[in-house]
């Protein structure tokens, strides 16, 4: 695939909207806390595209507008968003039609209680119309948006075929502190990690306890793992669950609401495209990113289709886990 033309000033507009979005997050969470009125951030609003928006997510859609008007002075562009939805620029005759999927602001209801991170997330591909897919993103950044209480946030990026990287920034002055190749680790233990059963919802939480259970009956004998270095994280992100993927935090990603809501029937919510905008990211850095089948993630750009996420921390994990999560699915599935 030829990288995309004009890669480096793409790349930095994409930084300069995030570096935009921490700011105007960051001064509201500043007003909410200094004022005692954390309704500020917290209030639930409309219904946008793709979830409802909070207080916290109209602020950071402000800077979309500028970022569409920038970058659409270079290249026809489609921009698919949650929230938003779809806007779209005519740009310069002869320009490369460009398509951007764009999450604001991924682990709203984590950071609008200052409780912890959430992140900006967006990929970029050349526009195939309809027929856009995340597969085709050729850049990709995700941007920390950290508590008040913290004192750097992390950049990761990756450009198709170049690998990814991670950089530590200054929360104050914005300042990058140091950069590193984003590598997953080669060896990592089978245990002593966090295994995520993603259960955001009552309605889910009963299935989910049963394929965990499913899980592990059949893992920890199998492959000798100790009970007790089994870790549990509900992470209401899944961008941020995704970046614990990447740095040997999480073994093991199992987010299965979509499937489960349609083997069940059951009135949840899931993951989206825009919620996997950084997909290439744990890609290039090596992370097997799987759906409910155990095949590579893929989907539209759009703000609608629902999706599984299933992750483990290397193609070693991969080999181990993957066949007891897949027996735990069959498992659950003859219990209809």
């Amino acid at each position: 695939m030829n990288t995309l033309p004009d890669a480096e000033a793409v790349l930095a507009a994409t930084r300069r909207l995030h570096e935009d979005i921490r700011l105007a997050v960051r001064e509201r969470l500043e007003q909410a806390r200094t004022a005692r009125r954390p309704e500020l951030a917290n209030r639930p609003g409309a219904w946008g595209a793709g979830d409802i928006a909070y207080a916290l997510d109209e602020v950071a859609e402000g800077p979309l507008a500028g970022f569409a008007d920038a970058l659409g002075r270079r290249h026809p562009l489609t921009i698919v968003c949650e929230g938003p939805g779809r806007m779209q620029r005519a740009g310069p005759p002869g320009g490369v039609p460009l398509a951007v999927l764009i999450d604001p602001v991924d682990g709203t209801r984590s950071i609008m209680h200052d409780m912890r991170s959430a992140w900006v997330l967006t990929g970029i591909a050349r526009c195939r119309g309809a027929s856009t897919r995340l597969s085709d993103i050729e850049i990709a950044v995700q941007t920390e948006l950290p508590t008040t209480s913290a004192g750097v946030y992390h950049v990761l990026s990756a450009r198709r075929g170049r690998g990814a990287t991670i950089a530590r920034h200054d929360v104050r002055t914005g300042e990058q502190l140091d950069e590193q190749p984003l590598r997953v680790p080669e060896r990592l233990p089978l245990d002593n990690g966090y295994f995520a059963f993603t259960r955001y919802l009552p309605v889910e939480r009963t299935l989910v306890a049963q394929l965990e259970r499913g899980f592990l009956e059949r893992a920890l004998p199998a492959l000798g793992l100790d009970s007790r270095l089994i870790y549990d994280d509900q992470y209401l992100c899944s961008a941020g669950q995704l970046q614990l993927v990447t740095t040997g935090r999480y073994r093991l990603l199992v987010d299965l609401r979509g499937w489960l809501g349609a083997e069940h029937g059951l009135p949840n919510f899931t993951a989206k495209p825009y919620d996997l905008a950084a997909l290439l990211v744990y890609q290039e850095a090596g992370v097997p990113v799987l759906d409910a089948q155990g095949h590579v993630l893929d989907a539209p750009f759009d703000t609608e289709t629902r999706l599984d996420v299933v992750a483990y921390g290397n193609e070693q994990l991969r080999a181990a886990y993957q066949p007891h999560v897949r027996a735990a699915q069959e498992a659950l599935a003859r219990r209809r």
